[in-house]
């Protein structure tokens, strides 16, 4: 009995390091990334943080953000997920709190395109001006994780969102 545990042990061990070398991140798809959408909250701020995705008509999702500080200081963030021609891109624009003034040039908005994909994480990296800069979002068990690194006058700053289901 001992020797079949064994062999069973050995076995089933084998077959999942052999499956985990062969195991690739899937292709990014719109419906690849369905698990974003949702109601997030900063987990350390709920009220002054916040982050929704929608599933939009044809696939496309739909996102919007905003993050104020204590004294009132904040921006907000208009962004979309959507299919361009081969590539997944993540386009989105910033604005200060009163929505006056785009961070961004008017024709020029922020572009990531999706470049690692699982069932529940997303690795999109900047284009143009933004490349070598990349956001990731992943879902955790606790809620979304988004992770920012972008490059400010040559040097690069890391931010990351620990998110948490909003109660609506």
């Amino acid at each position: 009995m001992r020797s079949i545990l064994r062999f069973t042990f050995i076995a089933v061990a084998t077959l999942l390091a052999a499956g985990a070398v062969t195991v690739h991140a899937a292709p990014c798809t719109l419906a690849g990334l369905n698990w974003m959408a949702g109601d997030w909250h900063n987990a350390t701020d709920p009220a002054g943080s916040q982050e929704r995705w929608t599933l939009a008509p044809g696939g496309v999702l739909m996102g919007a953000s905003f993050e104020f500080a204590k004294d009132g200081t904040g921006y907000a963030e208009v962004m979309t997920v959507r299919q361009d021609g081969a590539a997944i891109n993540m386009v989105l624009r910033h604005f200060d709190a009163a929505l006056s003034k785009a961070w961004e040039e008017r024709a020029e908005p922020m572009v990531f395109t999706a470049a690692n994909c699982d069932g529940q994480s997303a690795v999109f990296n900047g284009v143009g001006d933004h490349v070598g800069e990349h956001l990731t979002y992943k879902r955790t068990a606790e809620g979304l994780t988004i992770i920012g690194d972008f490059l400010h006058h040559g040097k690069l700053t890391h931010v990351e969102w620990k998110m948490i289901a909003g109660k609506d």
